[in-house]
């Protein structure tokens, strides 16, 4: 599946605004949400937030707009439709199969629901189980996420409206966290550079001002391309004309920091470094377990 970040309305939009309270669905596949969205968990399955984003736009969407539940069907059946492919049944099976090899004959319980699971894999990708609590799994986070994005600009904006003029660019730097789905940084290749960041800062006792700088160039360098710096900047300016009505402060502070000249390196780039810092704790955070609750399918 290709790599792609998220683009168009919906993906501003939930750039930093999740859906209204009690948004609900009337699922058209009947799923064991709890029982098998834990069992997946638990192994560490799940889609990569990047490369799915674009199938699960109108989803989100959806969910957002608050469309009845024929429609946030139909939208779920089209995520799953577009991301379910052989390749990432193999991948999953294989997952579930290896887990089972370790615990058979430990649990009982937990191998019936890992077979029923792999049973349910060969299904039509729109009656397929697993597909789409993958699906909505993968929904639930984009969503926290959003709203977490929601809240940090709703904060940068009392701040702004606070502070002196003159410390409004400082103050908004560290937003541009809120773009990191458009740096599209595979899950992967993120875990490594974040572990080694994250490693780099836990040796060294109580890091000074001067060691964590260093060890943030070194993460931003390394995630750095020029298309990934370029994509954020976009994002950003996104963000900032849809916040505009509701955050003007902050609107208008993203906009002066955006039309700054392009640093020519990564190391230069002060709204990427500040990127990958705001990237890397947001992959701790979610490592450390914070907003667990928030991880749960969104329909319920």
């Amino acid at each position: 599946m290709p790599h792609t970040a998220v683009r168009g309305d919906a993906r501003g939009a939930t750039l930093w605004h999740g859906p209204p309270p009690g948004a609900g669905y009337d699922a058209g596949v009947a799923i064991d949400d709890d029982a098998l969205g834990d069992l997946l968990d638990e192994i560490g399955i799940g889609l990569e937030l990047n490369s799915a984003g674009p199938a699960i736009e109108p989803l989100l969407a959806a969910l957002i707009g608050e469309a009845p539940p024929s429609a946030l069907h139909a939208a779920a059946v089209g995520a799953v439709e577009a991301l379910w492919d052989s390749e990432l049944e193999h991948e999953v099976r294989a997952e579930l199969e290896g887990f089972r090899a370790h615990v058979v004959g430990e649990d009982t319980a937990l191998v019936s629901r890992i077979d029923s699971a792999l049973r349910g894999l060969g299904e039509p990708s729109a009656d397929n189980q697993v597909a789409h609590v993958l699906v909505w799994r993968a929904a639930a986070k984009l969503l926290h996420r959003a709203n977490r994005n929601h809240e940090r600009v709703a904060e940068l904006e009392r701040a702004l409206e606070r502070a002196p003029r003159t410390t409004h660019r400082r103050l908004t730097l560290p937003i541009v966290g809120v773009a990191s789905l458009a740096a599209d940084v595979g899950d992967e290749e993120a875990a490594k550079a974040v572990a080694e960041y994250a490693f780099t800062l836990s040796t060294s006792g109580r890091p000074s001002r001067k060691h964590h700088d260093r060890a943030a160039a070194r993460l931003a360098e390394r995630l750095a391309t020029d298309e990934r710096r370029e994509s954020v900047r976009a994002s950003l300016a996104e963000l900032a004309e849809l916040s505009a009505d509701e955050f003007p402060l902050s609107s208008s502070a993203l906009q002066e920091l955006l039309a700054e000249p392009f640093p020519r390196g990564a190391l230069k780039d002060e709204i990427w470094i500040n990127l990958v810092v705001g990237l890397a704790h947001e992959q701790l955070e979610d490592a450390l377990g914070e907003g667990t609750a928030d991880s749960r399918d969104p329909r319920r």
